[in-house]
């Protein structure tokens, strides 16, 4: 097991009769890269402060490298840990060499000369982020990007073993904030370099760091890999906001899909709205659908497909078949058991092919209306079959057909806002 480079325990902090800390416990080991994630107030920098020793700790311990930060001298301390903060802004003309090599202050005395041990370490550390080529311009003349690198080489420069940053990209576009992920990545991983951030771009987050804890109330609410972290369920109660958490395809990664603050206008009277669908068509009305309060159950959808991911996010009762595969009867019969209750049932767009024309038989008897999107016409792969099932359906149950899902939400608010299926003209 790696060494334990950070421990916290315990620990209280805030500021005059403020408390923002309140117990936080966390242990961080050699190598690690660790995301403080949490809304604004949770504490995250209030930590970072605690760590580095710029706010004494009002209670409880922390401990670097295994020494008690109550008993290290600041130049012992900054021999451990470097901080790389948000910005860093300089009065005077200095150039970026002269700003990393401020990184060097630990290991000089007063009236100290430069040493070779330094000029090589601050060589070293601007070669590490590709700073060494504009080593002679001012460092107040540089682009926010080059400066937060310049910051980083600073940091090097100091040969800490443990790095901490407090939100190293919220002020870069998004090329300087990933070039910046990259390099913080690579310190971490060539030279096993122990790395705390506050970061506030949890994709990113996510993305860069093996490790992440959620901080909510001055306490650790959630620590571990982000799949354990970035939950739906951690997630919204972190952002009051609707959203969906997927797998990046490409990084294998949690990730945040936002999708609104604002809730849709509820529906006055519920009603439960049974879903056909199993490509990407659905995704958008079963999210608006269920926004607005409606009771829902979906189809037989496939494995992978956007509509099955989102039943799965909602926690939408649905039936999943492997890709590729034929609706079996016995999985239409799963279907028509969802929809048995059903007031509405909605044949969303959608391609139908030979293997899920399944999806239709059995319609005539269920008890829910049944409204039909037009455009799943324009996905027909059956030679005709799709049409002439409709036909059938269409002489023993009344089908309402409509061109968009907009319009099908219109037709709801009108034909059933008080909870009764009237007789409506098919179209």
């Amino acid at each position: 097991m790696e060494k334990v480079m950070l421990d916290i325990q315990e620990a209280f902090a805030g500021y005059g009769e403020k408390s923002v800390l309140n117990g936080i416990s966390i242990t961080v080991r050699e190598g690690e890269f660790v995301a403080l994630i949490g809304a604004n107030g949770a504490g995250k920098s209030t930590l970072l402060k605690c760590i580095s020793g710029l706010l004494p700790l009002k209670g409880g311990k922390i401990t670097i490298c295994g020494k008690d930060t109550r008993e290290l001298k600041p130049k012992e301390r900054a021999r451990m840990v470097a901080v790389v903060p948000q910005s860093y802004s300089v009065e005077y003309d200095f150039t970026v060499e002269d700003v990393v090599a401020m990184g060097r202050y630990p290991y000089q005395g007063l009236g100290r000369k430069e040493s070779r041990e330094d000029v090589i370490a601050v060589r070293q550390a601007m070669e590490a982020t590709n700073t060494l080529e504009f080593r002679k311009r001012l460092y107040n003349e540089l682009s926010g990007g080059e400066k937060q690198r310049v910051i980083l080489a600073r940091a090097l420069a100091q040969q800490p073993r443990i790095i901490l940053l407090d939100e190293p990209t919220s002020a870069l576009d998004i090329h300087h904030q990933t070039e910046v992920m990259e390099l913080i990545t690579q310190m971490n991983q060539e030279k096993k370099m122990t790395v705390l951030s506050v970061l506030h771009d949890v994709n990113m987050a996510s993305r860069y760091c093996g490790r992440m804890v959620l901080l909510q109330d001055g306490k650790a609410a959630a620590d571990g890999a982000p799949s354990a972290v970035v939950t739906r369920k951690n997630m919204e109660k972190l952002y009051h906001m609707k959203l969906f958490i997927r797998e990046n395809p490409l990084f294998h990664k949690p990730e945040i899909l936002p999708i609104r603050v604002l809730r849709q206008e509820q529906a006055e009277h519920p009603l439960r709205i049974h879903v056909i669908c199993g490509g990407d068509g659905a995704v958008k009305i079963l999210e608006e659908l269920d926004d607005r309060g409606y009771a829902l159950t979906a189809g037989v959808v496939n494995e992978g497909s956007d509509d099955c991911e989102i039943c799965r996010s909602l926690k939408i009762p649905h039936v999943e078949i492997p890709p590729f595969t034929p609706v079996t009867p016995a999985d239409q019969r799963k279907n028509l058991d969802l929809m048995a209750d059903a007031e509405i049932v909605l044949i969303s767009d959608m391609p139908f092919g030979i293997n899920n024309l399944t999806n239709l038989q059995g319609l005539e008897e269920v008890k829910g209306k049944i409204f039909f999107h037009k455009n799943a016409l324009s996905g027909d792969y059956t030679n005709g079959k799709l049409v002439e099932c409709l036909e059938a359906l269409g002489k023993r149950k009344q089908v309402v057909y409509f061109g968009d899902h907009d319009e099908f939400l219109r037709r709801l608010k009108d034909s059933f806002s008080c909870h009764k299926g009237g007789n409506e003209d098919a179209d």
